[in-house]
């Protein structure tokens, strides 16, 4: 479900075609248009920058908010609207609280020399279906309101609905690019006659919520995901008698605890875990590694240090601070996010919050039909041992659970040869484009017949 190493933040998207809205008092967040990394003394010797500390722009969308601000593509972005910016998470925060005609105002160092320039932000385009209808919509509770969204088929009525939940990033759920495998999963549910429901996250999208994503803990994202779901169960333009979920990674921790609200006609689980938090956290850093070439007598003593902060994290729940106090820490670890109190992207009060969740007993609870899915080459799920449990917990207690393997798929629903394909093409920078050439068609196809085989007449 993590794959523990920097990532790039991808904030570029394309223009595409026609909507159709409900609400309109949700304003529309920003295009930046922009791929980003965060630098750091090697990328800054790389590529010759006179800068050590800041954003490197690794490429700008054309007719974007960044493009319109001047930034290239080698540039370092320093400052957002007077803030400084020295990861990717820092511009995250800050443009999450901006919206469409927003004042954006940015300092960049270009070769060699200081820059400024201010513009107003440019809203993101909105999805389109060839074969469906989009409605934006509002989920509204205790100081949030969040974005909707549902696709339905065309010319269908009532479809059955298929509740997406995503994973644990705080990233968009709203696919607005067509060249993404999860647009196109999306695509193949929508032209097999299923409805597709989602619910952004406090803080992410248009979302408007009191704090950010990256700032909430676990109880409050459920709490989202259980309001999206009553949303769902009053919409009359979907057979609420057959929605299924489909919970991807961390959505598949998500998936049985809303089954506590109410039943749904199935659950697909994909590269989720069927154990308890912290034993997967174990895996994470004794297992994972290995799909990295990394040795047996390296994992031992990284795991010195690791395992550690492991007990430090979840089960002493130590805060930001007291972690950071642990010099120790700084060869695993970035020290200023632990300051922060932010793991991985997170707040630690989420991952806090989530080891407390019994996992095992939340599936022992689930009666209805259940398909749990697992990718041959998933590094982020580690093994097929995640799903083959809850399968199993599901069928000792009264449900109908099935595994099934995925040949050659990923976490990300992407097609690869072997295990060492998916690390190279990691490991590359080049996931992106890869991505949007290997879809891997079977994750739809099968949850396709399993679905249309259980729905209810």
């Amino acid at each position: 479900m993590i794959r523990l190493s920097s990532i790039w933040a991808f904030l570029f998207v394309s223009i595409i075609g026609s909507y159709s809205i409900n609400a309109q008092s949700l304003k529309r967040k920003g295009l930046l248009g922009v791929m980003m990394q965060t630098l750091n003394d090697s990328i800054a010797a790389q590529h010759n920058l006179k800068v050590s500390s800041g954003i490197h722009i690794i490429s700008v969308m054309p007719n974007s908010t960044f493009s319109n601000l001047g930034v290239e593509q080698g540039n370092v972005l320093t400052k957002l609207n007077d803030s400084s910016v020295n990861d990717v998470q820092d511009v995250l925060d800050i443009t999450a609280q901006l919206y469409e005609g927003d004042l954006l105002e940015v300092e960049y160092w270009s070769g060699g020399k200081r820059m400024s320039n201010s513009t107003r932000l440019l809203g993101r385009p909105k999805e389109n279906f060839e074969n469906g209808s989009v409605f934006y919509d509002e989920v509204v509770y205790e100081g949030n309101t969040l974005r909707s969204i549902l696709v339905t088929p065309k010319h269908k009525s009532k479809p059955p609905v298929i509740y997406f939940l995503q994973g644990y990033t705080c990233g968009s759920v709203e696919t607005v690019s067509n060249d993404g495998p999860m647009k196109k999963l999306l695509l193949d549910w929508v032209n097999a006659g299923f409805a597709v429901y989602r619910v952004e996250k406090p803080g992410v999208g248009d979302s408007k919520s009191d704090r950010p994503c990256s700032e909430i803990g676990f109880e409050e994202e459920l709490k989202a995901f259980k309001e999206g779901y009553a949303d769902l169960l009053k919409k009359n333009n979907v057979d609420t008698n057959n929605i299924f979920m489909f919970g991807h990674s961390m959505g598949g921790v998500i998936a049985p605890l809303l089954n506590e609200v109410k039943s749904p006609r199935g659950i697909i689980t994909y590269g989720s875990v069927g154990k308890n938090w912290y034993d997967y956290m174990i895996d994470l850093y004794t297992k994972q590694p290995k799909h990295f070439g990394v040795s047996e007598a390296q994992i031992r003593e990284n795991n010195k240090i690791n395992l550690k902060f492991n007990d430090d994290l979840l089960i002493h729940k130590l805060s930001g601070k007291e972690m950071a106090e642990k010099r120790e820490y700084a060869s695993q670890f970035n020290l200023d996010d632990l300051k922060r109190g932010q793991y991985i992207g997170r707040n630690f009060k989420f991952w806090q919050g989530l080891v407390d969740v019994d996992i095992t007993k939340a599936w022992s609870m689930v009666k209805t039909n259940v398909l749990a899915m697992h990718g041959e080459f998933d590094i982020q799920a580690i093994d097929e041992e995640g799903a083959r449990i809850i399968a199993d917990l599901v069928n000792k207690n009264s449900g109908k659970g099935t595994f099934l393997l995925i040949e050659n798929a990923d976490h990300g629903f992407v097609n690869f040869n072997s295990m060492e394909h998916n690390v190279q093409t990691l490991s590359g920078g080049n996931m992106l484009s890869y991505a949007s050439e290997n879809y891997n068609t079977e994750i739809a196809k099968k949850s396709i017949e399993w679905m249309r085989n259980k729905l209810k007449s």
